[in-house]
């Protein structure tokens, strides 16, 4: 009580601040102006003020120092953390006194509007950088145009990430060691081709064709494949040389096409995703062409080029009128294969499985085959949702999921034998959802002992798309020995005691709790009724107050009480893995706008599949 009665005293002692904001936030709407005045300054002096304000600025933060819209504007990146920060209940601490949910909500409201406007009539599409196709793209198109596997593990080299995805754009370069890699890629394609191959590049050479004729009408048809465009006037003409060295070293016109090849698959026109625009413009932005989206679609579903029809369909500028019935038949594909294991893959973490390494000293029975099934397991169900279109909120709820004899066995769950994985109902057991699956609770665990910090931070960031800050430094770790006999209070009250460092409590407030809810499965995903010799103890409430006693009661609270910022997360990871960059304050209108149309259909994975396709950043391009 004492708090909120000095902060209404001092709100007549900061006047003066007022009066200096007064005419501080010039260029922004008036109304705005108003409300930053009248409510939102009133809520930052209150609940913000004692540490970040009047010549206090804890964590380098002085609020009081940004005296304008245009001074916040000119510092998104700290207002981004600061909307977070409120958004994600960190601030204030969960011990201080704080905002109401409504005072909370417009904060945020008004940070998005003042700092991050957008332009409603007139969305930006964004920036996205010509991208060089990342290994398992490259290994992919030259599948689809050859016939032939490139092993890029061996001759590429690893491709960096960013967003948690390796094909975004900003980070692919091209150093001269990929190009160097990529000439014996392409030697290597070459070498396991023949004139007589199953893949018709060399076509059937017509009767009084010349050589050079024959050759041109092969390398046109190739290139235009390759590049994923109509070629240009003469541009299939530079290959001719090779057709003129073979002549002169009494070579065949077959191994002068194979010359050409090799080189368009080093060309930057195959190398590099090119995308030309149209003639319509909207506003400051321009609509992509449909060869450019037949592009952007392959690449987004399949990590492929687009095949035959797709190019039919840009030729004729079909596409566009086709889109539902396309994004259909590419979803029943074989090669939508490649969202399971590009997309779900990496969204989902179950790439970094192969790192993990459970303790064999403390986990004596662990099989390392089971990590490779546990990840089977969860792509068995992004798989299953895919084929029948079933809604996103399957992946946490599902109550069956695939299993084989062994990782049913190691579950505990009877009735499944041999190698081949089948669907099982979990009705009658203690899973339900991903966050019962193996490859999960493997990979937020530590080698000797299951991590309630890890597996709340990645329910966060990957499910919730609110990703905590960073640890602040020289905070000592829990201790990891795994002789439990040194123990003698349970994890659990280690990390209430972790918890006391007033720097931690923010972040572990909003994490611990789901983690303690999944202590029931250990470290290597088995059930479990105690730790070091105690009950556990999987209650919790979040920070938004909704309580549970068991893992299942969680999912249940997750899926209900947080679809939202679930379906908001499906929205933000489907967007960067198809666009191939990083997701922008402006991109608030698509983001609503994919999770609106999505919801329109039941949340259903085909939907959120077209939402994506027909959205302003999937379809235009900056002018």
């Amino acid at each position: 009580m004492y708090r909120l009665s000095s902060h209404l005293l001092n709100l007549a002692g900061r006047a003066l601040l007022s009066l200096i904001l007064g005419g501080a936030v010039v260029g922004a709407k008036p109304e705005l102006e108003k409300q930053y005045k009248e409510e939102v300054l009133p809520l930052l002096v209150n609940y913000c003020y004692d540490c970040h304000g009047d010549g206090l600025k804890e964590g380098h933060l002085a609020l009081d120092r940004y005296k304008s819209i245009p001074e916040m504007i000119s510092d998104r990146k700290q207002w981004q953390k600061i909307r977070d920060h409120i958004d994600f209940r960190l601030m204030p601490p969960p011990d201080e006194y704080a905002p109401s949910e409504m005072d909370r909500g417009k904060l945020v409201k008004w940070i998005d509007e003042a700092v991050f406007p957008v332009d409603l009539e007139n969305p930006d599409p964004g920036h996205v950088t010509l991208k060089r196709l990342n290994r398992i793209e490259y290994q992919n198109t030259v599948r689809d145009l050859l016939g032939v596997k490139v092993p890029v593990e061996e001759l590429l080299p690893v491709d960096d990430s960013g967003y948690g995805f390796d094909h975004i754009g900003d980070v692919l370069t091209l150093s001269p060691l990929h190009m160097e890699r990529y000439l014996e890629a392409s030697q290597f394609a070459i070498g396991r081709m023949t004139p007589k191959s199953v893949t018709g590049i060399f076509g059937n050479r017509e009767e009084g064709q010349s050589d050079q004729e024959y050759m041109l009408s092969v390398v046109q048809a190739f290139a235009r494949s390759a590049f994923r465009r109509p070629l240009e006037v003469g541009e299939a003409d530079r290959y001719l040389i090779f057709l003129r060295r073979a002549k002169s070293e009494g070579e065949t016109v077959e191994s002068a096409v194979l010359q050409a090849i090799s080189t368009i698959l080093v060309s930057p026109s195959f190398l590099f995703r090119e995308e030309s625009v149209s003639k319509k413009k909207l506003g400051s932005k321009v609509l992509i062409n449909e060869h450019a989206l037949a592009t952007r679609l392959s690449y987004f579903l399949w990590s492929s080029m687009p095949d035959a029809k797709l190019r039919r369909l840009a030729d004729r500028g079909e596409l566009r009128e086709n889109l539902s019935s396309e994004i259909t038949r590419m979803l029943a594909s074989p090669k939508s294969v490649a969202l399971v294991d590009n997309f779900f893959g990496q969204w989902l973490q179950l790439r970094d499985l192969d790192s993990v390494a459970p303790s064999n000293e403390t986990f004596p029975d662990f099989q390392r085959i089971l990590t490779g099934e546990m990840r089977k397991e969860t792509e068995f169900l992004a798989k299953h949702m895919i084929d029948e279109n079933l809604p996103v909120d399957t992946l946490l709820e599902a109550d069956f999921t695939f299993l084989n004899g062994r990782l049913a066995e190691h579950y505990g769950i009877e009735g499944v034998e041999g190698k081949e994985f089948r669907k099982v109902s979990l009705v009658g057991t203690q899973r339900r959802g991903l966050l019962s699956h193996g490859s999960v609770l493997l990979l937020t665990s530590h080698p000797t002992r299951t991590s309630p910090v890890l597996r709340g931070k990645y329910v966060l960031e990957n499910l919730l798309n609110t990703p905590p800050p960073p640890a602040p430094p020289n905070v000592p770790a829990l201790e990891s020995d795994n002789n439990k006999a040194k123990h003698s209070t349970s994890l659990r009250d280690e990390l209430v005691q972790h918890r006391d460092n007033p720097n931690c409590a923010s972040c572990h407030a909003l994490m611990d709790p789901i983690g303690f809810g999944l202590e029931n499965f250990d470290a290597v995903g088995k059930w479990r009724s105690q730790d070091r010799g105690m009950p556990i103890d999987s209650s919790g409430k979040l920070v938004t107050g909704q309580s549970f006693e068991s893992a299942e009661e969680l999912s249940r609270i997750l899926i209900q009480d947080y679809r939202k910022e679930f379906h908001r997360a499906v929205a933000v990871k489907l967007l960067t893995y198809s666009l191939g960059r990083g997701i922008e304050y402006y991109d608030r209108p698509a983001i609503d706008q994919i999770v609106l149309k999505a919801n329109e259909d039941e949340a259903r994975f085909n939907s959120w599949i077209k939402a994506v396709v027909e959205s302003v950043p999937f379809q235009f391009k900056r002018e």
